[in-house]
């Protein structure tokens, strides 16, 4: 079970994607942002849960994409396209919502 703040938490931490999307977004802050909300779903919900599975399906990508530079999970993501940064945000925010509902 979650602790009474993880509601609060993954509510805070989705709210910054507004600020993420306001930057550009800028790579290097949705590559911290992504690996805090891992975390997060992580701790909350267990490492192999079906949440973080889901999280994962929708704002991951494993391999190189036309336009990314970079090798393997080094690569500078796109900002634009289904799974450039604003994608992946939007696909992200989606279940994130879902998962701070799931909370009640």
């Amino acid at each position: 079970m979650a602790s009474p703040n993880a509601r609060t938490t993954l509510e805070t931490h989705t709210r910054l994607i507004a600020r993420l999307r306001g930057t550009g977004p800028n790579p290097f802050e949705y590559d911290q942002w992504q690996a805090r909300a891992l975390e997060l779903l992580r701790e909350i919900f267990g490492p192999d849960s079906d949440e973080v599975e889901r999280y994962e399906d929708a704002t991951e990508v494993r391999g190189r994409l036309p336009g990314v530079r970079g090798q393997a999970g080094n690569m500078t993501l796109n900002i634009h396209g289904q799974w450039g940064i604003l994608g992946r945000l939007d696909r992200g925010e989606t279940v994130l919502k879902e998962l701070v509902a799931q909370l009640n």
